[in-house]
C-alpha cells in the first residue's frame, strides 16, 4: 500500500510539472507575440528602406523598353497619365495669356497637369507594372514636346513668352526637357519603390493577424485539454 502511495503521488507531481511546464511555454509564446506585435511597427520602416536600398540595381533600359508595348497592351489604363498630360496641354492652349496667376479651376488644372506634373509622373511610376522610371521618363518627353510646341507658338498661356526670341525659347524648352525627364524618370521609380514597400507591409501585417488568430485558437483548444485530462 505504501508503494502505491508513493507512485500516486509522485505520479501526480508529474503531471503538475507537465502543466507548469505547459503554461509557462504558453505565457513566454504570448509574451514574444505580443513583442513582435508591438516591436514590428517600429522596424518595419527602417528595415524596408534598407532593404528597398540594398535591392537598387541598374537598370536593364532595353529590356524595359522592349516591355513597354506588351505592358500597354496588357494594362491601356497605365496611359492615363499621359491623357491627363494632353488635356492639361489643351488647356494651355486655350486659356488667354495671364490666365495662370488667376487661380481658376482650369489654371490650376494645368499647372498640376502640364506645368509642374510631378504628381502625374508619380501616378505613372505607381501604376505601371513594371520599368516604372521608363514611363516617368516618357511621361517627362511627352511635357517636353508639348512645352515646345506651345512656347514657339506662343500659344494660349505662352503668349507670355512674346519677349523672348526663337532661339530663347528653343533654349528653355530643351532646359525643360532635361528638368523633365529626369524629374519623370527619379519620381517613376520612387513610386513602383512605395508601392512595393506598401505590399510588403500589408503582406506582413497579413501575417501578423493570422499568426495572432493561430495563437488565439491554440489558446482556447488548452482548456478543453485540461478538462480531458
Amino acid at each position: 500500500m505504501a508503494r502505491a502511495k508513493r507512485t500516486e503521488r509522485a505520479e501526480a507531481r508529474r503531471h503538475f510539472r507537465a502543466l507548469q511546464a505547459e503554461q509557462a511555454v504558453a505565457g513566454d509564446g504570448d509574451v514574444s507575440v505580443a513583442q513582435k506585435a508591438v516591436a514590428q511597427p517600429r522596424t518595419s520602416l527602417v528595415e524596408s528602406l534598407r532593404r528597398g536600398l540594398g535591392q537598387v540595381r541598374a537598370p536593364d533600359v532595353r529590356a524595359d523598353a522592349r516591355a513597354v508595348p506588351g505592358m500597354v497592351r496588357a494594362k491601356p489604363w497605365i496611359l492615363a497619365p499621359y491623357g491627363l498630360m494632353v488635356v492639361g496641354a489643351a488647356l494651355a492652349a486655350v486659356l488667354p495669356k495671364g490666365e495662370m496667376s488667376g487661380g481658376t479651376i482650369p489654371s490650376f488644372y494645368v499647372q498640376l497637369a502640364f506645368l509642374q506634373p510631378t504628381l502625374l509622373f508619380f501616378v505613372a511610376g505607381f501604376m505601371a507594372p513594371r520599368a516604372a522610371y521608363l514611363f516617368g521618363a516618357l511621361l517627362g518627353l511627352l511635357a517636353s514636346a508639348l512645352f515646345l510646341v506651345l512656347a514657339l507658338g506662343l500659344v494660349g498661356v505662352f503668349g507670355s513668352l512674346d519677349t523672348m526670341n526663337v532661339g530663347d525659347r528653343v533654349v528653355y524648352s530643351l532646359w525643360q526637357l532635361a528638368q523633365f525627364i529626369v524629374t519623370g524618370a527619379i519620381f517613376g521609380w520612387f513610386a513602383s519603390w512605395y508601392r512595393d514597400f506598401l505590399r510588403r507591409s500589408q503582406a506582413r501585417s497579413r501575417e501578423a493577424a493570422e499568426a495572432r488568430k493561430r495563437e488565439q485558437r491554440r489558446q482556447a483548444r488548452r482548456p478543453e485539454s485540461k478538462r480531458a485530462h
